[in-house]
């Protein structure tokens, strides 16, 4: 009975740990995306840009 008490205590000690990392991954998931959010990198152009073309004669093969 005790083998079986320990190892209840042992089950729900590694499942609190679990709970507290996947908080901690969880809230530092959304602390990333609010702080990239105002990002001005990530905003879409104003312009359309053409895609570029390459000329066919260069070639490195």
């Amino acid at each position: 009975m005790e083998k079986w008490m320990s190892y209840g205590v042992e089950t729900i000690k590694i499942f609190f740990i679990f709970i507290v990392c996947l908080l901690a991954f969880y809230y530092g998931i959304l602390w990333l995306s609010d702080s990239y959010e105002a990002d001005e990198r990530l905003y879409k152009p104003e312009k359309n840009y053409e895609e570029v073309k390459l000329d066919s004669e260069l070639s490195f093969y």
